[in-house]
């Protein structure tokens, strides 16, 4: 097992402690969520230059990364379901996250010859961690940026209008891959 497969496997093991520190909701807890979560994305960029330079792109390396990274991201959204004072949408978070899983199925078809992530595809996974950083933000420093003056408004109506927004992109995004790859993904359905 290469440097980087290892560094993807850490960011999985991440995910247990990550949702432990949300579901505890302390402002501790909060910041060190947040800090798993940031570390989680910091750790995905390292293992792909790792990957690259090293010549060390594996076939199970290739299928666990996007797994990994969209059990950290699937794990965040579930959990601010469970925040009544984000007002996030139920509908929201299942299109992001049925649409993240098909897509990684499908480009996990044929393991000798992935589907490539594309432009839209990286756009939406950096959207994806700005709405959840913010988010979190808002969770973990509610009161100190009501005290400096933000609107209440915008930290009531920011999560649920960002997750909105996330949500419809992250779709066009799964439309617009099936279709740029339909017929590679009609091949190896057939072959299978």
């Amino acid at each position: 097992m290469n440097l980087a497969t290892k560094i993807t496997l850490g960011r999985i093991f991440l995910v247990p402690i990550f949702l432990g520190f949300m579901l505890t909701d302390t402002v501790v807890t909060q910041l060190l969520a947040l800090c798993i979560f940031v570390l989680g994305g910091i750790t995905d960029t390292i293992d792909g230059i790792i990957a690259r330079k090293q010549n060390s792109v594996t076939k199970i390396g290739a299928t666990i990364d996007p797994l990994a990274d969209k059990l950290l991201i699937t794990t965040a959204l579930i959990t601010f379901l469970g925040f009544e004072q984000l007002k996030i949408p139920v509908w929201t978070v299942v299109i992001v996250v049925v649409r993240d899983y098909i897509i990684t199925w499908l480009r996990s078809l044929n393991y000798d010859k992935p589907i490539p992530a594309d432009r839209m595809a990286k756009i939406k996974t950096i959207l994806q961690n700005i709405v959840i950083i913010a988010i979190m933000l808002i969770l973990t420093f509610d009161h100190q940026i009501k005290n400096i003056g933000i609107d209440k408004f915008f930290i009531k109506m920011f999560p649920r209008n960002s997750m909105i927004i996330l949500s419809l992109f992250t779709l066009l995004s799964g439309i617009l891959y099936v279709f740029k790859y339909r017929e590679y993904i009609r091949e190896q359905f057939r072959k299978n």
